[in-house]
């Protein structure tokens, strides 16, 4: 008897102490950055005025002024494609990393 009233009394002691207090939870922000895809509009400006329009053509006086003027509009429209080609290059190459930010 001794023995059961003894267990009673642990078990009851064993009930009866503060239970322990859980802390508040900590609510954190966290901060993730996902790469987006934006369209590439590079600005290369208005189409120039070339130098061999028909117009031109038609008005030059001889052979050798109209040759010029086909040479100047192509060499013109070199020019032209290079900037395009370069603006389109910068467009498909990959953006430079970012390094995180400490913190």
């Amino acid at each position: 008897m001794k023995r059961t009233t003894l267990i009673a009394v642990l078990l009851l002691a064993g009930c009866s102490s503060t239970p322990k207090v859980r802390p508040d939870p900590v609510v954190q922000l966290v901060e993730v950055k996902i790469p987006v895809a934006v369209a590439c509009a590079p600005d290369i400006g208005p189409e120039p005025a070339y130098a061999d329009t028909p117009e031109a053509i038609a008005a030059a006086p001889d052979i050798y002024a109209r040759t010029v003027l086909l040479l100047v509009g192509r060499i013109q429209r070199i020019a032209r494609d290079a900037v395009k080609t370069a603006a389109l290059d910068e467009c498909r190459s990959l953006p430079p990393a970012v390094p995180p930010r400490p913190g």
